[in-house]
């Protein structure tokens, strides 16, 4: 049972006015962001083992009952009202998509459908998680071992956050969506609230300072992917940004001055940041720029800077050094809410010969859904690729017989270790360097990598819960955040 702690206030963030209350036993309201946030209370221990994984169920099929642990099983119904027979059941690794009036599923009618996922999903530690939903004109409802943590079944715009304190195990986890718009998208994610140790860029737990695991599973949606990839012929090879389109990250040292950026997106609220005039943005439309203030570890990344107007269209705020470079859904400053530096291939990277990180890239294809630790879309390719997807170089491929300069070999070599993950959209298929913008020099030339390597790619199934992972949010005080 959730039995929520008493004295517990709203406070408000964004515009709106809403008042101030206490919660009590058995009071299960969420707060809203851009809005408010609350902090609920303690999810008991009940243990709920969800057996093998099914296929995608439509009438007349055998049903899809149950999922393998931290899936969730999705069950959509051609009604705004969970009523009835759904006409679609299927395993699901994330909650929710960017639908724009598309179907989610065969069967399911577009802009016209409700879908319930529950999921058995395992909390590592006791400790606190954030509960967050991202809705764009749908309707969300949210529970956690059948106790209502968020209320929001009214179409809607706006995220809505909670965060319960839960103890350690496995813990049933339903979200409900009613879509009735041609525009709806529901980016839902449940991460825990607590920073861990330092690595070089984020913590040394984030998912990209980790090896691919021994036992990692390829996706089954791999080879269709891959011929995919292979047939756009905006995919030359896989290209390495490292002046335009990609980001020149500046370290801000203690005493910094600072300035205030109006971000247009978040309502035109403005965020301070340290900042001199020589921060220079990526020559090109996205204009990205990354600022890290040293003196709190605070990174601050921007898309669309204008530094004649200090005004920007999204902004996202990280923890550099302890954060996982994930975000929850809803700064919009990239498709997956990844991080510009995860993943970024780094001047001491080449120097050092060895890249030990995964990478970040985008591509033409990705789809509407995404994967954790994506939390969110921007892809419209009906199959594509779902992003926050990872993507590794067949370890069984002998690099050393390519004929690659040491670059090429030093990123293929990361690629095989480490994989990559979807993080943005983009023409072709794209890895990510510091700008040289920014001052960056490299020790090596930069290239891409050839196109034959395509063909082998394997996309894997995710490995690890986003209860393991800790996203930042726009909620989090001990950085700035656009207000």
């Amino acid at each position: 049972m959730l039995n929520l702690l008493s004295n517990v206030a709203h406070v408000n963030i964004g515009t709106g006015v809403f008042r101030e209350r206490t919660f009590l036993a058995g009071d299960h309201s969420a707060s809203r962001i851009g809005s408010v946030v609350s902090r609920a209370s303690r999810l008991c221990l009940v243990v709920v083992v969800i057996g093998t994984i099914g296929v995608a169920y439509a009438p007349g099929a055998k049903a899809v009952t149950s999922c393998p642990t931290d899936q969730y099983l999705a069950s959509y119904y051609n009604n705004l009202t969970l009523s009835g027979t759904p006409v679609v059941t299927r395993c699901e690794y994330a909650v929710g998509g960017a639908w724009a009036g598309n179907s989610p599923a065969p069967g399911v009618q577009a802009g016209s459908f409700s879908v319930s996922y529950t999921g058995s999903v395992d909390f590592p530690a006791t400790g606190s998680y954030v509960v967050h939903a991202m809705t764009g004109d749908v309707s969300v409802r949210v529970y956690g071992d059948g106790n209502l943590l968020i209320n929001q079944w009214a179409q809607s715009w706006g995220q809505y956050e909670t965060i319960p304190t839960v103890t350690a195990g496995l813990h049933t986890v339903t979200v409900d969506v009613a879509d009735s718009a041609t525009d709806g998208q529901e980016e839902f994610s449940v991460s825990s609230e607590t920073p861990s140790t330092s690595g070089s860029f984020f913590a040394q737990n984030s998912f990209f300072n980790n090896a691919v695991p021994s036992t990692a599973t390829v996706d089954p949606n791999s080879s269709s992917w891959v011929s995919m990839l292979n047939n756009d012929p905006k995919v030359t090879g896989i290209s390495v940004n490292d002046d335009a389109w990609t980001v020149p990250v500046y370290q801000a040292p203690s005493g910094t001055p600072t300035a205030s950026v109006e971000v247009t997106n978040a309502n035109n609220a403005h965020i301070t940041i340290p900042y001199q005039s020589s921060y220079t943005p990526s020559p090109d439309s996205d204009a990205h720029l990354a600022i890290i203030d040293q003196a709190t570890g605070c990174e601050y990344e921007f898309q669309s800077f204008n530094p004649s107007s200090m005004s920007a269209i999204a902004e996202a705020t990280y923890h550099a050094f302890t954060g996982s470079g994930g975000h929850v859904a809803g700064p919009a400053h990239s498709g997956g809410e990844l991080s510009y530096l995860g993943g970024l291939i780094t001047p001491q990277d080449v120097s050092s010969g060895v890249i030990a990180h995964a990478l970040r890239f985008a591509t033409s294809d990705n789809s509407w859904t995404f994967e954790y630790p994506g939390t969110r879309s921007d892809g419209t390719t009906a199959s594509g690729l779902p992003e926050g997807v990872r993507v590794r170089l067949n370890p069984s491929v002998n690099l050393s017989s390519l004929g690659l300069t040491p670059f090429q070999l030093m990123v293929a070599q990361a690629l095989q270790t480490y994989g990559a993950y979807d993080a943005d959209g983009t023409s072709g298929f794209v890895l990510y360097a510091e700008s040289t913008v920014d001052g960056s020099t490299y020790s090596q030339t930069v290239s891409a990598l050839p196109k034959s390597l395509i063909s082998d790619l394997q996309f894997l199934v995710p490995a690890h819960p986003t209860t393991a992972i800790q996203f930042d949010r726009t909620t989090d005080t001990t950085c700035q955040q656009p207000h």
